[in-house]
C-alpha cells in the first residue's frame, strides 16, 4: 500500500501545475508547464476486507464493492484527470489493497 501511494503522489507531482524549470533558466518563460491540468485522485472504491479464505488471513486485502462511477464523472466532467490506485476503503475507515478483477 506505501508504494501505490508513492506512485499516486509521483503522478499527481508530475501532472500538477508548477514552473518550467528549464523554461526559466533558458527563456525566461513565465507560463506554466501544466497550467491546465488538473488532477482527482481520492476514495472512489468502496471496499470489504476479504478476511478469511481456506485458513489463510489476508490481513489488509480487500475486494470492491462499489466504483463511485457518478464522482469520477463529475471529475472528468470538469476536465480533470482522474488517478485510480488499487486502494480501497472500507465502511470502518480502513485502507484495503484491492485487485482489480474483470
Amino acid at each position: 500500500m506505501d508504494l501505490a501511494g508513492r506512485i499516486r503522489l509521483m503522478i499527481e507531482a508530475k501532472l500538477s501545475p508548477g514552473p518550467s524549470l528549464c523554461g526559466i533558466r533558458r527563456h525566461r518563460e513565465k507560463g506554466r508547464l501544466h497550467s491546465n491540468v488538473s488532477v482527482a485522485s481520492g476514495n472512489f472504491l468502496a471496499a470489504k476486507e476479504r478476511g478469511v479464505v481456506e485458513g489463510i488471513h489476508y490481513e489488509v486485502t480487500g475486494e470492491v464493492q462499489k466504483v463511485d462511477v457518478h464522482r469520477i464523472r463529475e471529475r472528468l466532467d470538469n476536465d480533470s484527470i482522474v488517478i485510480l490506485s488499487n486502494l480501497g476503503y472500507s465502511s470502518s475507515g480502513s485502507v484495503l489493497n484491492c485487485k482489480y478483477a474483470m
